[in-house]
């Protein structure tokens, strides 16, 4: 800094070289600003899963399949595939005259949870991804069509009659709760460590079980859904904070508010980048639709970056890569009484 002593008026002084000091900057920079790098679009398909960084299942109509007789024309089966993001080549998962679809890749990638869909429900299979073969879960029956690995090696879901189990690799089923006096049927179905976190699909109510000390623990009503942060130290929880309005908040594990991230009349997709540094969700409101979108938020600040006000209505939960570069994002849209899906592929940089 200039000598405060000697006068910066004085015209004698004008060509003095000040003194200048020169300190390191010891802040940690908290919020990057996100670059968004490149959208690519997959028509026809509904993304399901990374399978690697440049690979993913995907769910799309089946063109060799037997159509299906419906009020308004035909409609295809539904195969699964693996889509190779550069060149666009796909491998048949499994494609036949079924519906496949529900398609979630255990954390090590080496095997596949996928269902035969029947509108909400579903029989649920294992797929070994290195020999190609199956085992049925479940003993065939149906169930809900929501579900989360628990580690590499077991499957939790839920049935019609209100029940959660888990499965191993085998197909073979344990019953963990009968949720008759514990939320009725479990809905949105997320793990993180031992943990099982679902809401009770009347009640609205979020519940925690404990797989390991089977210790169930409820939180308060209004609740949506909740997604625990990778390392469980936190909940990116929606609640329903008014009648035509929701909110996408921070929480510490009992539930408490810690920060509001976003509201508006729908706030869906919610999703953590796989560092738990970000938040992928999108809003859309009863005003304008000025702020409505597909959101990136930095968790530490708060700030949020709008990627896409076209993506506002996708509905079903993001995707991130491994990497955290790059975003899975599902869009359906109906056209001429045809059901027509859209998978973004979403790079960002910071």
């Amino acid at each position: 800094m200039p000598d405060s002593s000697v006068s910066q008026t004085d015209p004698s002084t004008q060509a003095a070289t000040p003194s200048i000091t020169v300190k390191d900057n010891t802040n940690a920079s908290v919020y990057a600003d996100l670059k968004l790098e490149d959208i690519q679009q997959i028509d026809g398909v509904r993304g399901q899963d990374w399978l690697s960084e440049d690979e993913v299942v995907v769910n799309r109509q089946n063109e060799a399949g037997e159509p299906t007789e419906f009020s308004d024309g035909e409609i295809l089966p539904q195969g699964l595939y693996v889509h190779t993001l550069a060149g666009g080549k796909e491998k048949t998962i499994i494609a036949d005259d079924t519906n496949w679809g529900g398609a979630k890749l255990s954390p090590d990638k080496k095997h596949l949870f996928y269902q035969e869909i029947f509108e909400m429900t579903g029989v649920g299979y294992i797929m070994d991804l290195e020999t190609g073969e199956s085992v049925q879960i479940a003993d065939g029956r149906e169930i809900l069509i929501d579900g989360a690995w628990l580690g590499d090696d077991h499957f939790v879901y839920g049935n019609i009659e209100g029940q959660l189990f888990q499965t191993d690799l085998s197909g073979k089923s344990e019953q963990l709760l009968d949720l008759a006096d514990a939320g009725q049927r479990a809905s949105g179905i997320q793990t993180v460590g031992d943990i099982v976190y679902y809401t009770g699909l009347n009640e609205q109510e979020l519940f925690a079980y404990h797989t390991s000390t089977k210790e169930l623990e409820r939180f308060g009503s209004g609740i949506l859904w909740a997604i625990p942060a990778p390392d469980g130290s936190q909940l990116a929880l929606v609640k329903r904070t008014g009648e035509t309005e929701m909110t996408l908040m921070l929480t510490d594990l009992a539930g408490n508010e810690k920060k509001t991230l976003a509201t508006g009349t729908q706030v869906f997709g919610t999703s953590w980048s796989p560092d738990g540094k970000r938040l992928a969700y999108t809003v859309t409101s009863a005003d304008d639709g000025s702020k409505d979108g597909f959101y990136i938020s930095d968790v530490n600040t708060g700030e949020a970056f709008m990627i896409s006000s076209d993506l506002a209505d996708a509905g079903d939960a993001m995707k991130w890569s491994p990497s955290g570069t790059k975003i899975m994002v599902n869009k359906v849209d109906r056209k001429n009484g045809e059901m027509l899906a859209q998978s973004s592929i979403i790079k960002v940089s910071w």
